[in-house]
This record gives C-alpha cells, structure tokens and sequence, in this order.
C-alpha cells in the first residue's frame, strides 16, 4: 500500500460515522492495522487494550456470518445439523447424502457452528440407526469437549440407535419423539461364507498367503473357532468402550447400559432407561429449546474458561460439564444461552479434561494464524488451522516452504499434508463446487482487499 493509500484510507475510517456493529469494529479495525503497519496497540469499546501481537490474532478472526454461507440452517441462534441415515467414516461429503451421513461432514458442520459467534447453541436433528465403529468414538469425544463451549442438544427424530446412541450421548441433553428409538449399545460384525456357492458354480479359490493369520476371516471358507473367539473379544471390547463412553458423557452407571443387551427402547422408555432426557414433539424441539435458553443464560469467555448466571436458582453441582463455573480470564466476552440441567458429568477430572483439550485447541489455531507467515498466505493458514493433526511448528514450516500465497506453494503443501495425514474435506465429491471453506477463504481475502 502506497502513502497516497495510506493517507485516503485513514481519511476515510478515522473521526468519520461508521456502521459497524460493535464487535465486527475491533475485527476491522485490527485488521485495517495489518494494513498499515504503524499501528501498536487498540483500546476497543469496552477499554480492552489489544497489542500488536493481539491485533493479529483478531484480525486472523474474521468469519463471514451471513446464513446462506452456512452448512447448516440457523434458527433463532440455534445451529440445526441434520444427521441421517447409515454414519460411515470419511465419507467426503459435508451434508447427508445418498442415504449416509459422514463423521467427517458432521465434525466439520459442528466445529463451523462451535465458532459461528451467531450460533448460541447447536441441535443435532438426528435420525439414523448407526453404523461404523471407525471415527464414531472420535466424533463423540470431540462433541463431549464441544458442548464445554457451546450447548450441544440431540434430538431423536425418529432414531438415534447403535453409533447414533453414541453421538446422542455426548450431547448436552437428548430430546426424542413418542415414537423415536434409542439405545442398540452394542458391536455386530457379519462373516460370509461362499465356499458351498462357489463348489455348486465348480469354482475352486486358492489362496496364497505369507503370516499364518493373513487370511483370517476370508469368505471362501468357514469361519475358524480361533479365528471366530478373536473376533468375538474384539467385539466385546468394543462394547465395553461404548458403554463407557455413554455412560460416563450421560452421567449414568455403566452396568445400566450394558444390562440393556443392546437392546432398542423407544418414547418414555427410553427417557426411563437414561438414553434420552425429554419425550417431545418433533416439530416443537426448536422452538422448546428456544425457550429454555431464555430463561438460562451463560456467559462465555471467548479465549477458554467460562462462568455461568442463571435464573435458574436451583442450579448446582448436578450440571454438566459445560455449565460449571471455572475462573474467568480477562478475555472477549460474549452472552449466550445455556443448556438443560442434566445427571453430574463422569468426574470433575473428565471435565477438566474435555475443557483442557477445546482450550489447547483453541491455542493451537490462533498460533498458527499468528504466525508471521500466516499473514502473506492467509488461506493456508487457515487450512492448517482446521487440520487438528498440524502443530503450529509443522505449520510455520509449512508455511514457509509455501512462500507468499503461491498457488503452486499452497497445492505442494496440501499435498504433503493429504499424504501425512489423510486429504481433508473440500469439495463435495462429484459436484465441482467450492466447499464452504474453499468459500470462506476467498471472503476474507475479498475482505481485506477492500481496505487497499
């Protein structure tokens, strides 16, 4: 920017009416001082005062917030994230799709809502009768360490059974219909035997193999008893860390759940056997749980901790993890609502836990952002900064391998990141549209852009 720039951008925006919501101003204002780069420090409104090193870290902030730039539909600041149909594991897609659903769209839709500032609490309108272990057990975790910021409610609208019951259970609160189902707290695997059809079609396989167990659990054959006990304690194991999970998220015993047999309930009965928190009308849940935030509100620490104000004067030790006061830091502040009372989280260490992991999280995207390369190649950086698997050391390398926003440097990073760590969601397979990300991007270059 050259000082002629300089000398009709400070004309414009300083001791000039602007309008600017109160909070998008510090955002404008921290990031119109990357721009001209004499700019030290900034007292905001409320007489926070932001050093340069902080400027950035808000400048490098800048969401859009406009509905239809969302993945999902936002309804008097409720965040509505539909899950429907068999869960699977990297599907690809953002949104259900073919009658499956992607742990991977669901992590990126509600990871967008936890930090969408407009959302104040997130519905997961569920109706799906599970499906893979891989990436169910991840998923739930990161939701358990979600709801610590944000209100996070599921609603059984007709089903959340299996995979779907162990999301449900990492919610703050569960909501199900008179004729939704819940529960199916168990493992099941399936063993094809074609050796009788293939002997009828006078097709003889033979297989070669090198390791005495590579073929385990090959379809041309019966199923070995080794073979079948090993699986079976697979299985069990598996049971055993989903009912743990479950129980310890819901606040409820374990041998309740396991004494359940992975049995189905449905309506009251699952209210009863601890699978669901309320029996309602479907079509009310939004606006019920609207309501409610009205009359509960929390206040959140933008950078970690949170301490909470209710009208509710009954409140106490029995809230979930989300809702327990912590020392507040000297941090943003922002009003939203809080969840439903519901049965004590598993142990106060769990929940120090969960708030620990969303802070280190938290800390590591606003290291990357702030990184001095992050400033010449901000659509980089904030695609490292959704990869929870980039440290900000990987990144600054990264980063600077990269150079100044050079597409041929941003593809040779991404690449490496895909090849380490898996390629991250983009664009929908098949459609050829921009992800929301891809869009994101693109807006906050736009954004800054403008200020030349």
């Amino acid at each position: 920017m050259n000082n002629g720039s300089h000398l009709n951008l400070i004309t414009m925006v300083f001791n000039r009416p602007l309008a600017l919501e109160a909070g998008y101003a510090r955002t404008f204002f921290s990031a119109l001082s990357q721009r001209l780069g004499n700019v030290h420090k900034l007292t905001d409104m409320d007489g926070n005062v932001l050093m340069s090193a902080d400027l950035k870290k808000e400048a490098a902030s800048y969401n859009p917030r406009r509905s239809n730039d969302r993945s999902y539909q936002v309804i008097n600041g409720i965040a509505i994230i539909p899950i429907s149909g068999s869960l699977v594991h990297k599907y690809g897609y953002i949104q259900p799709m073919s009658g499956m659903t992607g742990y991977d769209g669901i992590m990126h839709r509600l990871t967008q809502a936890v930090y969408d500032q407009e959302v104040k609490a997130i519905m997961l309108d569920m109706d799906t009768p599970g499906g893979m272990v891989a990436g169910c057990f991840d998923l739930a975790d990161k939701i358990a360490q979600y709801r610590s910021i944000k209100p996070i409610w599921s609603l059984g609208y007709d089903m959340h059974c299996s995979a779907g019951q162990m999301i449900a259970s990492a919610c703050s609160r569960r909501l199900i219909t008179q004729t939704g189902v819940a529960g199916s707290v168990g493992v099941i695997a399936a063993h094809t035997n074609v050796e009788k059809m293939l002997e009828q079609e006078g097709i003889e396989i033979t297989l070669l193999t090198a390791g005495s167990h590579k073929a385990d659990g090959n379809p041309y054959a019966a199923l070995p008893k080794d073979v079948r006990e090993k699986w079976q304690k697979e299985l069990e194991a598996n049971r055993q860390t989903f009912a743990n999970k479950a129980a310890g998220y819901m606040g409820i015993d374990v041998n309740q759940v396991l004494n359940t047999e992975a049995q189905t309930y449905e309506g009251q009965d699952a209210v009863e056997i601890g699978f669901a928190n309320e029996v309602v009308n479907g079509l009310d849940a939004v606006q019920m749980m609207s309501e409610h935030f009205k009359k509960n509100s929390t206040t959140v620490d933008m950078g970690a901790a949170m301490t909470v104000a209710t009208n509710n004067s009954s409140a106490s030790a029995s809230q979930p993890a989300e809702t327990q006061p912590t020392t507040q830091q000297p941090e943003q502040q922002a009003t939203i609502d809080t969840g439903e009372t519901q049965p004590s989280a598993p142990s106060q260490d769990a929940a120090a836990m969960a708030a620990s992991a969303a802070n280190q999280e938290r800390d590591r995207c606003m290291g990357i952002l702030s990184l001095p390369g992050a400033q010449a190649n901000q659509g980089l950086a904030m695609e490292l900064a959704k990869n929870a698997n980039i440290s900000v050391d990987m990144a600054k390398t990264l980063l600077a391998a990269a150079g100044p926003g050079t597409p041929t440097g941003n593809d040779a990073a991404l690449a490496a990141i895909g090849a380490e760590h898996g390629q991250q969601l983009g664009q929908d397979v098949g459609t050829g549209e921009a992800s929301e990300e891809q869009k994101n991007i693109s807006r906050l270059a736009a954004s800054y852009s403008h200020i030349d």
